[in-house]
C-alpha cells in the first residue's frame, strides 16, 4: 500500500442531469487550452458506451471524466503519474485536484447554478490491484492512510466508510459524510491548494 500511486476519486453530481456528456466534450476541451498547471492532451467520448467514463479529459498526470459508472453521475479523478510523498499525501493530492476540478465545473459561466457536487459523498479507489487487493488487509491499509485526511476534509464531522467487496472489484472506500463542503478559494488561487486547510465544512 505504501507504493501506491494510481488513485481514483470520484464525487458526485447532486443532479445526474446536470451536464451532459457534449457540454462536458466541450468545456474540457477548452480546459485544454487554458491549463497551464498541468498538461492536458485531448478529450474522448465515449458516451455510447454506456455506464463508465462518458466523456474524458485525457491528462500526462491524470485524466478528469464524466462518469456514470454504477448508475450515479460524477467527477472522476484518474490519477496515473506518480506523485512524492506518502501514500496519506499523495491521497490528499488526488481529493485536491478532483475538488478543484469540481469546483471549477461548478463556476464554469456556461454551468452556474446549474452544475453542483455532492461535496460529502466521495469514492476512492486504488487502482492496482497488485499493491491493493480488495481484501480486508487491503481496507485497513487503506484507511489507516485514508482517515486522517478525511478527519481534516470535513473538519470534524462525522463521516461513514464502506468497502464494497464484490468479486472482480478493486479496493475502494465510499465516503458519506453529514455534512458539504467545496472550495472556497477562487479559481485565480486553486494552483495554491495543496491541502485540505483551504476546503470549507459547510453544516
Amino acid at each position: 500500500m505504501d507504493e501506491l500511486q494510481r488513485i481514483n476519486v470520484k464525487l458526485y453530481l447532486r443532479d445526474a442531469d446536470s451536464l451532459s456528456s457534449e457540454v462536458a466534450f466541450r468545456i474540457f476541451n477548452a480546459w485544454i487550452a487554458a491549463s497551464n498547471d498541468e498538461v492536458l492532451v485531448d478529450v474522448a467520448d465515449y458516451s455510447h458506451v454506456g455506464h463508465g467514463p462518458e466523456t474524458i479529459l485525457i491528462g500526462h498526470e491524470a485524466n478528469y471524466s464524466l462518469d456514470s459508472d454504477g448508475g450515479e453521475a460524477g467527477l472522476l479523478y484518474a490519477r496515473k503519474q506518480a506523485q512524492s510523498g506518502t501514500v496519506q499525501e499523495r491521497l490528499r493530492g488526488a481529493l485536491t485536484a478532483a475538488l478543484r476540478a469540481c469546483r471549477r465545473l461548478e463556476t464554469e459561466p456556461e454551468l452556474a447554478d446549474k452544475v453542483s457536487f455532492r461535496g460529502g459523498d466521495i469514492l476512492v479507489t486504488a487502482n492496482d490491484r497488485l499493491l491493493a487487493p480488495n481484501t480486508d488487509e487491503g481496507e485497513r491499509d487503506l484507511r489507516t492512510a485514508l482517515e486522517p485526511v478525511l478527519d481534516e476534509l470535513f473538519a470534524g464531522s462525522q463521516y461513514l466508510v464502506e468497502r464494497d467487496a464484490s468479486s472482480g472489484e478493486r479496493l475502494n472506500l465510499r465516503v458519506r459524510a453529514e455534512g458539504d463542503f467545496s472550495a472556497e478559494r477562487s479559481e485565480e488561487h486553486t494552483s495554491e491548494l495543496q491541502s485540505p486547510d483551504h476546503l470549507v465544512c459547510r453544516l
